[in-house]
Parts: structure tokens; sequence; C-alpha cells
């Protein structure tokens, strides 16, 4: 059978033939770039994603409980020196390594290219990259050791970003220690649950969301790379929060201490309606219940004020083990690129399609426990997610300059 047939075959067995519409207009080169981006899909979990799109069910609500935790500023000094010295150790010893989440781009913020790239307004006009690794030489200044940095990247930015690094010299890092990885893409979807063309030629791709980390880290190789570096940690953060401490010591001693395979740090929700998702146990396995899905009585629970940050430790043998397990598509209603009955390119300013975006935190549950920090926000959470108001570059820019 030719690969045409086969694919067309595909295609009408999942009833998403409407990829092939524009199939007699296409040159021989456009046929075999059309086939190409077809033959990457997995029409059985893209088929799952898609019945759960159109007949949302509604599972049985599970029970929700607190997580155990502790608070930072309650340790007593000694033991938070302790933790320091420890989290030194392994990080000299060549235990620890840094996963940096950088697939987005700065579109919110009104700025053209990968969000790391963006000038938040401080002084030196230092770009989120350059502020991360500045933190990454004070690190380094510290424990004389210089840790092994993999940033995933995703196909709308990894030359860009890339670029930059080289423009900048890695800031002064060691490039020998720097891998870029790129994230996955997951097709989009109409709200009847078809697959949407971006050219009479592509099939319409997005990045899958924070979920294809770990089997992006194993797939390119990064997970044998930290195994031969003799990695016991790796520290996962994402690219917006400008006051991120990476790898910082006192979180790695705590981790080491605990030794649960994942070690959180949190913050304090600003108010019981804050729209964050929260460390929560459900059904006695660790999780991350997002705002929309908690009861008001639970949302107001004084224990239930763990906002997740995304700063987390993982060990490597947790993440080798999970890397390839399934996850649970979530959609995102956005305006999405695409070509319309006559085949002509449009971009709606209006949402017309989803994205399938998958969560790292749905493979919490296979964690025998999780550990949790929680630590003063001021100090450690800036996330630049708005161009103005909450979580902007103003509010980021102000924390930073507050606690220098």
């Amino acid at each position: 059978m030719s690969r045409f047939l086969s694919i067309k075959e595909t295609l009408d067995k999942y009833n998403q033939s409407q990829l092939l519409t524009f199939w007699d207009k296409l040159s021989d080169i456009q046929k075999n770039q059309l086939l190409d981006d077809i033959e990457k899909v997995n029409f059985a979990e893209v088929s799952l994603a898609a019945e759960k799109l159109i007949s949302p069910d509604y599972p049985e609500r599970n029970n929700i409980q607190p997580v155990p935790y502790e608070v930072l500023e309650n340790i007593p000094d000694s033991k938070r020196k302790g933790y320091e010295q420890k989290g030194m150790e392994l990080i000299e010893k060549g235990k620890v390594a840094a996963v940096l989440l950088a697939g987005g781009q700065g579109t919110r913020l009104g700025h053209n290219g990968p969000k790391g790239t963006y000038d938040i307004g401080l002084p030196g006009n230092k770009t989120l990259f350059e502020l991360q690794t500045e933190r990454l030489l004070q690190l380094f200044n510290q424990t004389g050791k210089m840790i092994p940095w993999y940033i995933m990247t995703s196909p709308i930015n990894d030359e860009e970003t890339k670029d930059f690094f080289h423009k900048h010299d890695f800031f002064e890092y060691d490039p020998e220690l720097i891998t870029f990885f790129v994230q996955p893409t997951a097709p989009t979807l109409t709200s009847e649950g078809k697959l949407m063309l971006n050219t009479k030629s592509s099939l319409s791709l997005s990045p899958n969301g924070s979920g294809g980390v770990f089997s992006a880290l194993s797939s390119s190789g990064a997970l044998e790379d930290m195994e031969k570096r003799g990695v016991k940690w790796i520290f996962m953060y994402n690219v917006d929060n400008a006051m991120i401490k990476i790898a910082d010591p006192v979180f790695v001693g705590f981790a080491d201490e605990k030794d649960s395979p994942i070690v959180s740090k949190s913050a304090a929700k600003r108010n019981p309606q804050e729209k964050v998702g929260v460390f929560c146990l459900m059904d006695g396995k660790p999780s991350v219940i997002e705002y929309s899905e908690m009861t008001s009585e639970e949302s107001e629970h004084p224990d239930m004020m763990n906002a997740h940050i995304s700063i987390h430790l993982f060990k490597l043998n947790f993440v080798k083990e999970v890397a390839d397990k399934p996850l649970p598509y979530h959609f995102a209603h956005k305006s999405i690129p695409t070509v319309n009955e006559r085949g002509e390119e449009i971009k709606p300013t209006e949402p017309n399609g989803y994205k399938l975006e998958q969560f790292y935190f749905d493979l919490f549950p296979k964690a025998e426990s999780i550990a949790v920090l929680q630590v003063p926000r001021e100090k450690e959470f800036a996330p630049v997610k708005n161009k103005t108001g909450e979580d902007s570059p103003e509010t980021a820019r102000a924390m930073i300059l507050l606690n220098e």
C-alpha cells in the first residue's frame, strides 16, 4: 500500500479526512510536507482528547486533603544552615542539575520573541535569561561548581533562543554545560474535535504544555546525560519567574533530608479566591488541584493555601520512571491561525479552536510522597505574565529592587 493510501485509511478510520481537502491543489513538495505532519500524529491519543472535548465526562469527585508542609521562616536558623551546608555539598559533588521550561513566547507582554529574551526594565536592561544566568554564576561562586543547565525550548522559539545565547556568549556560563532540547507539539482541534490545518499543506501544531518536559528529557538524551554526570536531583522551574533561586542550597538540603521523589516550593495564596493551583493529597496521593476544581470550603481551608509556583526538585530515578507515562490533555480555547474552506489563510481575533496541553503535575500521583516547603512569595516568586497590573514586569522589578 502506498504511503498516501495508508495515511488516508488512518484519517478515514478516525474521521479526520478533512486534512486532505486541498490535496489536489498541492505541489509534490507540499504533499510530502502534509504527509510528514500527519504521520507524526498519535491518532489514538488525539481521538481520546477529541471525545473528551466533545463529550466531557465528570469523574466522581476525589477525596481532597491538605498536604503536609513546612514553612521556611519557621525553621530554626541552625537547621536552615544545616540544610544549606548539605545542599552545597550535593551541588559541589555534581548531584544537582537545573531544567528550565522556556518554550513560550512573550506575546502577552507585547514582546516579539522567546519570553526569556524579555527585558523587564531593570538597570542594565537584563533579560530573564540573563537574570537566571547571574543566579547560576552566584551559585558557582558559592560552591565552586557550575551545574548542568537543560533548557526546554519549543519549535516556535528554539532557533531564536539558541541564537540569543550565542550572541551573548552564553552570559559567561560554560556552554558545554548548557543543553537545549525541544518540547513536543500537539495538534489543535476545532470545537467538533476535528484536527486543524495551519496552511493547505501543514497541520496546525502548538507546544504541548509543560507536561512534555519529562518525555522530551528522555527522548533528547538529557536524562541519560544527567545519569552519566551522577545527578541525583533535578531542579525545575519556569522562565517567567524573575526572582527564581536556582538550585537554592537550602532547598536542596531540605529535599535530601525529606527524600521524597518530589520536593516542591509553595507560596501562601494571596487570598482564598486567588486563581492558582494548590498542592493537596487527592485520594491520599500527591496532587495539584486547579482553583476551578475546588469547592469554596476547600478554597478557604487554612491548610489549602499552598499555591503551586512551579519550583521543584525531582529525583532523577522518579523522572526516569514516569518520563514515558501517558498524560491527559487539557484544553486551552485560543485564536488559532488556520485556513478557511477556500484554502485562504486566516488569523482570527476570537478563539476558534483548542490547543492541547499536558501538565507535568498530572504525574505527581505516581510518586509515593511529596515534601512541600512554603517560602515567602516576596523573596522567591515574581512571575512576569501580564503586560500591566498583577504579575507584570512592574511588580517583578519592584520585588527585585526591594530585595537587593
